[in-house]
């Protein structure tokens, strides 16, 4: 057939009409080599130098080739197998692209606390000029959990316990990535986020409701506004079917209601786990079976269950080919939809990596991201410190998060290296104590102590784990604490820490704690005995420099809590959005002095709720008011006024609750949330736009209803009804 008369090869033509003329002409081979991602290092080495299969394969990934390695690849695949598809490429991009010399940004979690989805679009359209300049076009990016179990480890890789909140920074992140030709992944779909126990990959146990209301609109909001190409389904099982062998959550729920209409890719072994951890399936053809009757589109990274042993059984005809097709369809879609067909030498579009932009801006967001917790007056220090004792684990250690190339340590600033660069000998250091061991200096630290003027802890996690599950390194100087596969059975500080935090306390120099860590920590004794608190998260690269800004007050800290800080494990669960019976009926906590009901000795509320964060500056909210004539036209409008005397940033948040449903309704929820940035004085008039969807709720028939009767709408400490 004459290479003019292939549509699939014309640029002029439709997207479907060039996928069906190309699916027209495959063999079976072809077909099922569109179904595997490879990540075999051997056969990666063979394909960069022209040994590649005629059928090719589906996608790669590019974590040990260099960027012509890829080059050579990508070409190759076009030029030399029989219907030139060139495969995707694909790399991790969680806070930054997974590899040497990408700007590192703050971790997802962290981003979370900024609440400003304009800043998560501008870092994933950094992300995705990077990869793109690299040769990567797809990465598994973002991560889009509910995290409502803190002791799970992977609460850092997600936006924290808001769906609202979630889905906002979702659609920032896919849109900012996609804008550059490089396919976003959504995961883990759908309910990944509360595992049983807080042990990663446990089953979630959550209704088909609570699914649909509180876990789901994230992915939803990605589908529907975003365009998201691909989705990763989770590792966990959902109400005893393991995600990746769900054909209702998969098929009926995201392609039938959502209306996806990009490609579902495995996690990576998440296929082979229906035969060896979930128990589903017999073998790895069955495994294979199972997957792609549910959905799946493509096994990463490898062809295990969805290769060699699902095409023979498929030229037995125990496979249906309506399914094989569906899937390479998808596939193929996405290919085109990303040009990958009608590249010539304009593959790799030059891309500045690390630039003194892409270097502001992760700065800036490390600067958002931070939460001041408590300040009882000695933040901002003051510059007239003659001495300043520096401490802890991660203060002179780059503490990025899980998902950080090896490399990027050498590039990142921690806050010892940005004070002794502003400040010099001014500022004294000691370790004092390892993330969850005594250290050899403690006496020099009391030592320095002495004629410092206050101490800088600098305390928290460690997720120095350079990969993720099965396939990553380890810090082994340090125990890593928090990560992919790092799941804790307490929230405290590890003993060493909070030994070491104590004994500081003593000596009677005011103390400011600061915290990196990727999730909510139990830090009420902590809190209590220092005198400022500021929660970093991981914050990237440029962290030390915003960390040094934030304490001698150059920039204003904005930052809110993204998830809510339990008193206790035992606490858990704590998140704010809860339904309206959850949390005590008694309403009569205790305390060891007092015994009470609801918890004998304790209060259900937690340590810091959702949204919380100080400032050093104050905000004054006025004149909330409600315009209602129907669902389709209800307007909010507030007046927030800076008060203070420094310029500030203020993340403000609207809460709604409604009086009475026919499904038992939320205490309250987020449902819109925008940054002002104010002068001393200043006042700023906000007015948000209610929609449908934050007044509905999941109906009888599990489909979104609009609540009617009375709403209550919260910004700040002011209150306003409505009613519909």
């Amino acid at each position: 057939m004459d290479r003019e008369k292939q549509i699939y090869r014309d640029r002029c033509a439709g997207t479907s009409e060039r996928v069906e003329d190309l699916l027209s002409r495959m063999t079976l081979e072809e077909k099922i080599a569109q179904l595997s991602g490879v990540s075999n290092e051997k056969k990666l080495y063979k394909a960069a130098e022209g040994d590649i299969p005629c059928e090719g394969f589906g996608a790669f990934f590019a974590r040990k080739l260099t960027s012509e390695q890829i080059g050579s690849i990508m070409r190759y695949s076009r030029e030399k197998t029989r219907l030139g598809i060139p495969p995707v490429v694909f790399e991790e991009s969680l806070h930054g692209l997974y590899r040497e010399g990408s700007t590192v940004f703050p971790q997802s979690i962290g981003m979370g606390a900024s609440f400003d989805p304009e800043l998560v679009y501008e870092t994933a359209r950094v992300i995705g000029a990077e990869a793109r300049a690299s040769g990567i076009r797809q990465t598994l990016a973002p991560n889009i959990d509910i995290s409502r179990e803190p002791r799970w480890g992977r609460v850092e890789e997600n936006y924290g316990e808001d769906p609202y909140l979630t889905s906002r920074m979702a659609v920032a992140y896919v849109t900012g990535l996609q804008s550059n030709g490089v396919a976003a992944t959504v995961k883990h779909y759908a309910a990944h986020g509360s595992p049983e126990g807080g042990i990663n990959i446990s089953p979630v146990h959550t209704g088909e409701r609570e699914w649909r209301e509180s876990m789901i609109e994230p992915f939803a909001k990605a589908v529907q506004e975003a365009g998201v190409l691909s989705v990763m389904p989770a590792y966990s099982e959902l109400d005893g079917i393991p995600l990746h062998a769900h054909r209702g959550m998969v098929t009926d729920v995201l392609r039938g209601e959502l209306g996806f209409e990009g490609y579902v890719i495995s996690d990576f072994g998440a296929i082979p786990m229906l035969v060896s951890s979930q128990h589903v399936a017999r073998d790895c053809l069955e495994a294979g079976k199972l997957a792609l009757h549910a959905g799946l589109d493509m096994e990463a990274t490898s062809d295990d269950c969805m290769g060699p042993e699902l095409l023979e059984a498929a030229r037995r005809g125990e496979v249906s080919m309506d399914e094989i097709d569906g899937a390479v369809r998808r596939v193929l879609t996405v290919k085109f939809r990303l040009g990958l067909f009608d590249e010539d030498d304009d593959y790799f579009i030059p891309f500045e990596k690390r630039s003194s932009t892409s270097l502001k801006l992760s700065r800036k967001a490390a600067e958002e991201s931070a939460v001041l917790l408590k300040n009882n007056g000695i933040l901002p220090l003051r510059e007239d410190f003659k001495k300043i004792l520096l401490v802890g684990p991660n203060a002179d250690t780059a503490q990025l998060g899980d998902y950080s190339h090896r490399d990027w340590e050498r590039q990142t600033v921690t806050l010892k290296q940005a004070l002794r660069e502003r400040y010099g000998d001014r500022i004294l250091y000691a370790k004092g104590c390892a993330v969850a061991s005594p250290a050899d200096d403690t006496a020099t630290v009391f030592e320095l102590a002495r004629e410092a003027d206050c101490i800088i802890a600098v305390m928290g996690e460690n997720s120095m784990m350079h990969g993720g599950i099965g396939w990553g390194d380890i810090d082994t100087t340090n125990a890593v604490t928090c990560g992919e596969g790092f799941d804790t059975s307490t929230l405290l500080l590890p003993d060493a820490q909070r030994e070491f935090i104590g004994k500081l306390s003593e000596t009677g120099k005011p103390l400011v704690l600061v915290l990196e860590n990727g999730r909510p920590l139990c830090i009420g004794g902590e809190c209590s005995i220092s005198d400022a608190v500021i929660e970093a998260w991981y914050p990237g690269e440029q962290g030390g420099y915003a960390l040094a800004d934030i304490l001698f007050g150059k920039v204003n800290p904005s930052g809110r809590l993204p998830i809510s800080f339990p008193r206790s494990a035992g606490h858990v669960p704590c998140f704010y959005n809860h339904k309206v019976s959850a949390r005590g009926f008694y309403k009569r906590p205790g305390s060891p002095e007092k015994p009470g009901m609801d918890y004998i000795f304790d209060t259900p509320a937690p340590l810091f709720p959702f949204g919380y964060g100080l400032s050093y500056t104050r905000f004054e909210y006025a004149d909330l008011t409600v315009r209602c004539s129907g669902p389709d036209d209800i307007e909010v409008s507030v007046d927030v006024r800076n008060a203070g005397s420094v310029p500030g940033a203020e993340a403000v948040l609207m809460f709604i609750s409604q009086h009475i449903c026919p499904v038992t309704p939320f205490v309250k929820r987020l449902r819109k949330f925008t940054r002002v940035e104010l002068q001393p004085k200043e006042t700023a008039h906000v007015t948000f736009k209610l929609e449908k969807d934050d007044i509905s709720y999941i109906g009888f028939d599990m489909k979104p209803a609009v609540g009617e009767g009375r709403f209550t709408v919260t910004v700040a400490d002011l209150s306003a009804e409505f009613e519909l």
